[in-house]
């Protein structure tokens, strides 16, 4: 993987080392993408859709980014919306995903470990992630437009 520094328009800080992330160019099968890392502790920001680009295994990133459910395990605040993450797992790789934007921290090594458990044919816990699907359903359920609609009325 080649990289190079580059500058774009926003800039985010680590929120483990509160220091200003790098930019870096990641050549990639199509247009390049631009991650965040961190000079101090080489985590990596990823937005939406870049995992998928980087790891070139969409089931892999869509078992860590969709169906994440909705309630956050994590301690992290997402450095691109200020919303919630979550932690999710693939075994014993734990990654930050933010249950909004759906972007994704990793941390040092973590890319490395999640392309080695990629080639290697991760296949998941398909429980876990009925359990999330299930999660996120009755959370839009109990707050869609008409239910909330409903509500009022009763009120």
């Amino acid at each position: 993987m080649v990289s190079k520094k580059v500058s774009s328009e926003r800039k985010y800080e680590c929120h483990k080392c509160w220091v200003e992330m790098n930019k870096e160019e990641v050549e990639t099968f199509g247009p390049n993408i631009i991650i965040d890392v961190c000079p101090k502790c080489n985590g990596i920001w990823l937005d939406k859709g870049e995992l998928e680009k980087l790891l070139k295994d969409r089931k892999l990133s869509n078992y860590l980014t969709k169906h994440i459910g909705v309630k956050s395990s994590s301690p992290m605040i997402c450095p691109q919306c200020g919303n919630l993450m979550d932690i999710e797992k693939a075994d014993e790789i734990e990654v930050d995903v933010c249950l909004t934007c759906g972007g994704v921290w990793l941390d040092s090594g973590e890319l490395e470990e999640l392309k080695t458990k990629s080639e290697e044919g991760f296949e998941g816990d398909k429980l876990a992630k009925m359990e999330e699907l299930e999660e996120e359903r009755l959370y839009k359920a109990r707050n869609s437009s008409l239910n909330k609609f409903l509500r009022k009325l009763t009120k």
